[in-house]
């Protein structure tokens, strides 16, 4: 089986080529911008002259910027579920816990309501809405703050965890929220589960985080523990920060769609952060 990976360098694809590859006639395909650009039909037809049986889609773009936000993150994932529908391609499409508006009081489930209040949501909503519309055998995978090795190509290489810690060992005064919640996501926990939605053959929404909850603050801060640091590190609250962009102040994941498929959630946000410090500091990038 062939799976096609796009974005290969981003953070969640330079995870997930590796933990494809290691499984027993899986052949993983990897792919760059450079290779595929998702606004473009010329070379999707050219991809899809020898279609993989599965294509995850990782790209993204990231800011405010409505034009260009709204061709990758909708128009783009549109195209390639014409193209994975007519082909019999499976596409994972890969969305965000942003779609949400961050008013709740317990975790997001699959099936909630979606409210976007940024640009970015609103466009990688959309997107998720036509891959539905068009490529009805499609897995639609959501993460919450992903970080990991390699970090982001969006913020030049970097993550929240990282830049938190560049910033402690440059002495900065460092500032984080504290009334702002999530469930971050370890990429290479994130490429593990979803290699084994795929393995097991699931399909619809799925919400894939390191399972447990906290704060900004209580990441950075955790992150500086297991670094050995105490920086100068100040509590401030969203009303501290600009208005734009919008920012969902509550956008903790529930994991009712793996556990129905019978798959268990990711370990603790804790275990997962403690690896990735250690691999930073194994690889000299703090």
């Amino acid at each position: 089986m062939e799976i096609a990976v796009l974005t290969a360098n981003s953070q969640l694809g330079r995870a997930l080529v590796p933990e494809l590859e290691r499984i027993p006639g899986w052949r993983v395909r990897p792919l760059l911008r450079r290779d595929l650009d998702i606004t473009d039909v010329t070379p999707i037809a050219r991809l899809f002259e020898s279609p993989p049986a599965v294509l995850i889609n990782t790209a993204f773009w990231a800011t405010e910027d409505p034009e260009p936000a709204l061709r990758v993150n909708a128009l783009g994932p549109r195209l390639l579920a014409e193209r994975c529908a007519a082909a019999g391609t499976l596409l994972v499409q890969v969305s965000t816990d942003y779609v949400f508006d961050g008013e709740a009081d317990r975790p997001y489930r699959e099936t909630d309501p979606t409210a976007p209040r940024s640009v970015y949501g609103i466009s990688k909503l959309a997107g998720e809405h036509l891959v539905r519309a068009a490529a009805p055998d499609h897995l639609i995978v959501r993460v919450s703050g992903l970080y990991g090795p390699g970090g982001s190509r969006a913020k030049g290489g970097t993550n929240f965890v990282s830049d938190m810690i560049g910033m402690a060992r440059a002495g900065k005064a460092i500032r984080v929220v504290t009334d702002q919640l999530h469930s971050p996501t370890y990429a290479p926990d994130a490429a593990t589960t979803i290699r084994q939605l795929i393995s097991a053959g699931v399909r619809g929404t799925v919400h894939v985080s390191n399972t447990g909850a906290c704060s900004k603050y209580d990441f950075a801060a955790r992150s500086f523990e297991l670094a050995g640091l105490a920086p100068d590190l100040h509590a401030i609250t969203l009303a501290d920060l600009p208005p734009l962009p919008p920012r969902p102040r509550y956008t903790v994941l529930a994991h009712d769609a793996l556990h129905a498929a019978g798959l268990p959630s990711p370990r603790p946000w804790q275990d997962a952060l403690a690896d990735y410090v250690r691999w930073l500091g194994e690889n000299g990038e703090t």
